[in-house]
């Protein structure tokens, strides 16, 4: 998958982003630690690195798993909306069905 150069999120912060390189990879593994074993932990964390730049302003790569901890802070919760849209698109809801259709899928 190809990452977009830049995202807005919806409060307009600008996300530059970049493709985690095998290299990039074994350096969040080793920061991860035990971590590393949790699909979800990795995923999460891997969208969160992907920022290279916030408003322009560089970010460094994480190498400790605080490091990614503290950029998943900077990022926030409407910067993870956005960046979870372009790395997993196909995780997006459907919501071209109908009420009914909702609640017989609920159900």
């Amino acid at each position: 998958m190809v990452l977009p150069a830049e995202i807005t999120c919806a409060d307009d912060r600008r996300f530059a982003l970049r493709e985690a390189n095998p290299g990039d990879m074994l350096d969040l593994i080793e920061a991860a630690g035990s971590a590393a074993s949790s699909a979800a932990w990795m995923r999460y964390a891997l969208m969160i690195c992907s920022v290279s730049a916030i408003d322009g302003k560089p970010v460094m790569m994480p190498t400790t798993k605080e490091a990614v901890r503290e950029l998943g802070r900077r990022v926030g919760n409407g910067g993870m909306d956005a960046l979870s849209r372009v790395h997993y698109p196909d995780d997006e809801p459907d919501n071209t069905q109908s009420g009914s259709e909702l609640d017989t899928a609920k159900n």
